[in-house]
């Protein structure tokens, strides 16, 4: 027996309806999802800190994510924490042709196009390059994301740039003659897409620049947070 069949089990126990735990049985994958995303932030702050203990210890939480949500689908008899390891594992092979198959790939370049290639195939569905960039990602992230397939695509400037031009039209409608530039958001909360549009452009042009966006701007706020522990 392994520690992750071990892990299984205490799942199981804590799903069971009898002996087990109220709360993890009340549980649903949409009332887990936070967990899932705080989970997965606090495995990159362990990643960036260098520390293994912390780094092992982030990582068995993101696993106890995966086996909860498995283990409560296998008590609705959806499927279990076997079938979610099946179709990773033959993913993974079907995306890896050039190891597992006559593919040949020697540079990171040429794995990129292999992969990319395989998954077109998987996802003949798609018929957009846009399709399958999940809605729920932080915006910065999905922005780069977004900006990624387009530059697979060709046309990530005109389509920027043509989204700052709607934003500036929308917030005409709204105005009136105003400039847009002058306009100053009603309310603490009140979202002002021009703004949003121009850090959108910064971050495209950042990207043409070859700057890691979320990771500078992961170190910038960073700094924030130790100027501001200073003398406390």
């Amino acid at each position: 027996m392994t520690a992750v069949t071990d892990l299984v089990e205490v799942v199981d126990r804590l799903l069971a309806p009898e002996g087990g735990c109220v709360w993890n049985r009340a549980q649903t994958h949409a009332s887990l999802a936070r967990y899932a995303v705080e989970e997965s932030y606090e495995l990159v702050d362990a990643i960036d800190s260098g520390d293994d203990d912390d780094l092992r210890e982030e990582l068995g939480d993101v696993l106890y994510q995966v086996v909860l949500h498995a283990g409560l689908a296998a008590a609705q008899g959806r499927f279990d924490l076997e079938d979610v390891a099946a179709g990773a594992r033959d993913k993974m092979v079907r995306r890896h042709p050039h190891v597992f198959g006559a593919e040949r790939a020697d540079t990171e370049a040429e794995v990129v196009r292999v992969w990319r290639a395989a998954k077109s195939a998987e996802k003949a569905s798609r018929t957009s390059v846009l399709d399958g960039v999940p809605r729920a990602m932080p915006p910065l992230e999905r922005a780069v994301k977004l900006l990624e397939r387009l530059e697979e695509r060709g046309d990530a400037a005109t389509v920027v740039a043509a989204a700052v031009r709607a934003s500036g039209r929308e917030i005409g409608k709204t105005h009136g003659s105003a400039d847009v530039g002058t306009v100053r958001s009603a309310g603490a909360n009140a979202v002002d897409e021009r703004w949003g549009a121009r850090m959108l452009a910064e971050v495209a042009a950042a990207r043409e620049a070859g700057v890691d966006v979320v990771a500078s701007l992961r170190a910038a706020v960073t700094r924030l947070e130790a100027e501001a522990r200073v003398g406390e």
